[in-house]
């Protein structure tokens, strides 16, 4: 590990220099761990570091997988789950997950490549899409406010993550929210029509 990087991890980490990471960090046997299910590729970051504090808003995250993998007609994270956690480093940042795996005591589960190379920087989803698609003509097409739902969900920290509520009332559904409240409107017309003229 480069020295200057070394220097950063001991000190965000209160670890002395002259120390190794792994004493610090112990034995894996003695921290409690969380299960690491899901499908391969759609599990969110707390979940591939089998945090034992894993919520609804790990669904969020494979929601967001989901959508992205229909916007590029590809998976866009594949392997095991240390590779999954160097490609949402390669897309999101690998700072983000850094305090993500520190949030949930689980630094030891930090790919150790990650901590010997310079922070990755996030990438704008748009640009990494358009790098990745296979769909050029979707990506195209595709609406800001899509990219936007899907950087949402897409967000490494889970506090920080929006909501299954909050992403049903984001803007790329408003034309569903607007039809269905004209249906319902088209509706109740028919039913009081049909109200008065049974009378």
């Amino acid at each position: 590990m480069p020295f200057f990087q070394s220097s950063i991890l001991h000190s965000s980490l209160f670890i002395p220099p002259h120390q190794h990471l792994s004493v610090i960090l112990g034995d894996r046997k003695h921290r409690k761990e969380g299960p690491c299910v899901g499908t391969k590729g759609f599990r969110a970051p707390e979940v591939l570091f089998k945090s034992a504090h894993q919520g609804p808003k790990v669904d969020v995250w494979s929601a967001g997988v989901t959508l992205l993998y229909l916007m590029i007609g590809r998976t866009p994270f594949v392997g095991d789950p240390e590779q999954n956690i160097k490609d949402i480093a390669k897309l999101r940042g690998s700072e983000d997950l850094w305090e993500v795996a520190k949030l949930h005591n689980r630094e030891s589960s930090f790919p150790v490549d990650l901590l010997d190379i310079q922070s990755l920087p996030s990438i704008d989803l748009r640009v990494w899409c358009e790098s990745n698609t296979r769909r050029p003509d979707f990506h195209e097409m595709a609406p800001w406010s899509l990219f936007d739902l899907v950087d949402k969900c897409l967000t490494v920290n889970p506090r920080l993550r929006i909501s299954a509520e909050e992403a049903l009332r984001h803007e790329f559904f408003t034309p569903c929210h607007e039809a269905l409240r004209k249906n319902r409107l088209l509706r109740q017309s028919l039913s009081s029509e049909s109200g008065s003229q049974s009378q």
